[in-house]
């Protein structure tokens, strides 16, 4: 399981709550910015108004969210759509992200626990989406675990491609793989 320490801290006091997630969805902004941006911004405090869970009153408190334990499978979602009121919009922002060595550090903002600090990931799959929120359509992108090759799924085509070629202003869903652990898969038995 992977867990994520939400803390609220109110004038009385501090509440402190740990939920799972099966990936993280990450907000987007209008320009141009990197994954770790991305995290940081889901992760950053910010002020919001609270109920005391003690006290039971209203004020305001301020929010933040760390990581406290990374899982081996990291699914990362871009929050490409945007809903204002009425209104809906994709948002096409490039967001840069690393395909090897994408290491969970403490930044700025505090986005994993000092325990998971250091841990590195290799890219293994995207996807991407194409059109608008009316109709689109979705391509993957896959690693080879075996030998290391990309290729691009695309309905029925399936054609090689270059690693940095997953790089994409369409880029929506990011699979990554721990490379701490020891569950790399061709180290797996296949054996029946």
């Amino acid at each position: 399981k992977q867990w994520y320490q939400r803390r609220v801290a109110i004038t009385a006091g501090e509440s402190v709550t740990f939920d799972t997630f099966m990936y993280l969805t990450v907000p987007v902004g209008k320009s141009r910015t990197n994954l770790a941006s991305c995290i940081e911004n889901f992760c950053q405090t910010e002020k919001i108004e609270w109920r005391c869970d003690k006290c039971h009153v209203m004020g305001d408190a301020t929010k933040d969210i760390t990581i406290w334990r990374l899982p081996t499978i990291l699914v990362v979602i871009l929050k490409r759509f945007s809903y204002t009121g009425m209104w809906r919009d994709k948002i096409t922002t490039f967001v840069d992200f690393p395909i090897t060595n994408f290491r969970a550090v403490v930044g700025e903002v505090n986005w994993v626990s000092n325990k998971e600090e250091g841990r590195i990931y290799r890219l293994f799959g995207v996807t991407n989406h194409t059109g608008t929120l009316e109709g689109g359509h979705y391509i993957g992108c896959a690693r080879n675990p075996l030998s290391g090759d990309w290729f691009t799924y695309d309905d029925h085509v399936i054609r090689p491609m270059k690693a940095d070629q997953t790089r994409k202003k369409e880029a929506y869903l990011l699979f990554y793989t721990s490379v701490n652990e020891r569950d790399d898969i061709r180290q797996l038995n296949f054996k029946g």
